[in-house]
């Protein structure tokens, strides 16, 4: 018995490298709009933390319990909160977070903060967004107060 042995025909040879030429292209895609949409993201934050400008204006401490005035300048959009740390010239204290926005051209007096230290004499402040996953984004920029 001869058995006739045939090769694939030429246009399902086509065929298959059109469909892994478009799988290797859909995969790519896949990573480079991940690196893309990380990247917007990144920027759109550097956008809105530059405008926003948060700092402390008096600070006061006893005891390591220490009380701080907030004001905000003009710009940006409603922030989520600040992070507030103070310093004693050589370490940081703990990280304390107040939630919610400080008004545009307004003040904010945070009392009856443990900073963690003994005696404090700077704080510095930066304030920061929540992203659409519900994370923190903290801008870079820290704007201190030595006192």
């Amino acid at each position: 018995m001869i058995k006739r042995k045939q090769g694939l025909s030429a246009i399902i040879t086509t065929l298959i490298i059109v469909l892994l030429a478009l799988v290797a292209v859909g995969i790519i895609w896949v990573v480079i709009s991940n690196v893309i949409d990380e990247g917007v993201t990144q920027v759109d934050l550097s956008s809105k933390c530059l405008k926003i400008d948060v700092k402390a204006v008096s600070a006061s401490c006893v005891s390591g319990i220490c009380n701080v005035t907030l004001t905000r300048n003009a710009g940006g959009e409603a922030i989520a909160g600040v992070k507030i740390v103070f310093y004693d010239g050589t370490t940081g204290g703990s990280v304390t977070t107040r939630r919610g926005n400080t008004q545009i051209l307004g003040t904010a007096l945070i009392t009856g903060i443990a900073s963690g230290l003994t005696a404090p004499n700077s704080v510095k402040v930066s304030p920061y967004f929540i992203d659409d996953s519900g994370n923190e984004e903290i801008c870079p920029q820290q704007a201190e107060f030595n006192f």
